[in-house]
This record gives structure tokens, sequence and C-alpha cells, in this order.
């Protein structure tokens, strides 16, 4: 891992339209000031956006070493997964490009949700596998946009993407973990996708004879799955009865 001075400015570690997109966002669906943390926060550089518009930040993360937000503090997640705050402490949770290179979703949807207040938001951003750019990618060459070949010889849970999962499988994951998908966004949409885009209304015909008016086959095959670039999901914690 390359070290990083002390003294420098985080740097973001995901591509600067992310960051803009979700810092919109995050302030749509949930204004400041609230209480917010960063998982898998990396640099810091979207925590201290965060603290800069007005939340109260929190970071963890596995290598907290590598954290340079300053005035936010940056805890340890221990290799289980658990995160390192009381239950129904947090407004918002939020992982930037962090699902993807998980092997099990269930420990940080879990634990989004113990942390969360009722009517919290669980914010996570990750690669579309669901595009039409990714679906011409998956049907000429096996794999998924943002998706290559893995050696089993090789850990590297920072750089590897190993886990691509369909907006309607993440509906499902985040709803058996206490979670209610409620926005599917995206940060841009694609040039490649657009060009493809004369093959939405047969998807979509295709899949609701197929499957019905379902609620995840619609997200399935919504404007942000078909032609975005990255996903951005919002999931909430129910409100007490």
């Amino acid at each position: 891992m390359t070290e990083t001075p002390q003294d420098a400015q985080p740097g973001p570690m995901a591509l600067p339209a992310i960051h803009d997109h979700l810092m919109d966002l995050i302030q749509r669906e949930a204004p400041p000031p609230r209480d917010i943390v960063d998982i898998g926060a990396g640099q810091g550089a979207i925590s201290a956006r965060l603290l800069e518009a007005g939340y109260r930040v929190s970071a963890c993360d596995l290598f907290p070493e590598m954290f340079r937000a300053k005035g936010i503090e940056c805890r340890q997640v221990d290799a289980t997964g658990a995160l390192p705050f009381d239950d129904a402490s947090l407004d918002v949770a939020i992982a930037v490009e962090v699902v993807e290179h998980l092997e099990s979703h269930r420990p940080l949807f879990s634990e989004a949700a113990r942390v969360l207040r009722p009517g919290g938001a669980f914010i996570f951003t990750t690669p579309n596998i669901n595009s039409l750019k990714s679906r011409w990618r998956f049907l000429t060459t096996g794999y998924f946009y943002s998706f290559g070949p893995l050696d089993p010889a090789v850990d590297d849970p920072v750089r590897q993407h190993i886990a691509p999962f369909t907006v309607d499988r993440y509906r499902f994951l985040l709803g058996r973990c206490g979670l209610t998908l409620s926005n599917v966004e995206t940060d841009k949409y694609q040039t490649s996708s657009k060009s493809l885009s004369w093959l939405s209304p047969f998807i979509r015909w295709s899949a609701r004879r197929a499957w019905g008016d379902d609620p995840g086959v619609r997200l399935q095959n919504g404007k942000a799955s078909l032609l975005g670039r990255t996903l951005m999901v919002v999931a909430r914690k129910p409100e007490k009865p």
C-alpha cells in the first residue's frame, strides 16, 4: 500500500462526479445537521466535504491510518465488519465504492441497520452492472462492466471487485437485513449505454412478460439501471410503529 504524507489533503478514491452527485443526494435525503458515518472512508475526501456542509461526521475503515480529513476521528473496523458505533446512534450511513469489494454484504447491511436511528438512511454507491453497456459486455465477454477475471491466489480487498450484484439483488438483501430500498440514482448516463437505449422498450416488455409488474423488475430496468454508470442506492430503516 502506498503511504501518504500525514499533512496531505485527503484525495478522492472514487471518480469526482460520484462525490459531487453523492453530496447532492445526501443533502436531499437527509439535510444537515445530522449524525453521519462514512464507512470505508479511505483518505476522507467525502468526510471532509460532509463536515464542511454542516454534518456531524464520523468515519471508519479497515486501514484508518490512511485517513487524512482534519477534525474527524476515523475508527478501525475489524475483520468481522462490525461497526464501532452504538445501536441507533446515527442518522445516515454511507459507503462509497465499498460493496463491490465485499465477499458478503449481510454484515455491512445488518450493521448499517443496527447503527441507524428509525427513519435513518443508508446510502451506498457501486459500479452499475445493470447498464446496457454492462449487459453488452457480459454478452460479448462473459464479464460485467467494472468486473474482470479473478485469481483465487490473489487476496486484495482494496483493489479487487468481487461482488457484481444487480439492483434487484440489493433490494432483496437490504430487505432481509431490515432496510427498505427507497431510491436509486446514478452519477451520469453513459454514452455507450445511451447508444443502446433503443433496446430498452424490448427489455422492459420482456421482463414484464416473464416476471410481471414487480417493483424489483421495474427497478432492475429503470432509467438509472439501464443507462447509469454508477448506482447510488438509498435504503431506509423503518420508522417505529
